[in-house]
């Protein structure tokens, strides 16, 4: 989960140096562990957050705001897009548009994933075949039919 958090906003562009860094991967970590604070309880975030690291809340939302703006104005904006809402940009709104479109993300990498197995690849090449087969069949039986056809004609004429 960190991990994930964490390639996240290099990609966007947030330095990993400044202190909103890891306090957007503990904000992370807190929706993972509790929906409570993804429902808007973001005052309490802060606090948890404020109280792991012996510092206080305001403090905690100045350096997730500095690191939001860092990476709107001189970050990669395609990543930005891909994972920040750049129209509404409070830290409250910041941090559940990351948190959401990265789980939509992990989700879509999830479905992938189990969509190409071993076992559904062959399952998909067996109908393939069969259905290969099945065409194969009925042009054969069309084609003999147009050849019987072809030599009655002849025949008549």
């Amino acid at each position: 989960m960190r991990d994930t958090t964490i390639d996240i906003l290099l990609d966007i562009g947030i330095p990993a140096g400044v202190k909103g860094f890891g306090y957007i991967c503990d904000a992370m970590e807190l929706f993972e562990a509790d929906a409570y604070y993804q429902e808007g309880k973001i005052c309490l975030l802060y606090s948890e957050i404020a109280k792991k690291h012996n510092t206080t809340s305001s403090r905690v939302e100045r350096a997730i705001r500095h690191a939001f703006e860092t990476a709107v104005t001189k970050g990669n904006q395609e990543m930005v897009d891909k994972y920040l809402d750049k129209l509404n940009t409070q830290n409250s709104n910041l941090l559940r548009t990351l948190y959401l479109r990265k789980q939509q993300n992990e989700h879509r990498k999830s479905t992938e994933v189990s969509m190409c197995h071993s076992d559904y690849c062959a399952l998909k090449q067996q109908i393939y075949l069969e259905a290969v087969d099945k065409l194969s069949e009925e042009m054969e039986l069309m084609l003999s039919k147009v050849m019987q056809n072809i030599k009655e004609n002849q025949a008549v004429n």
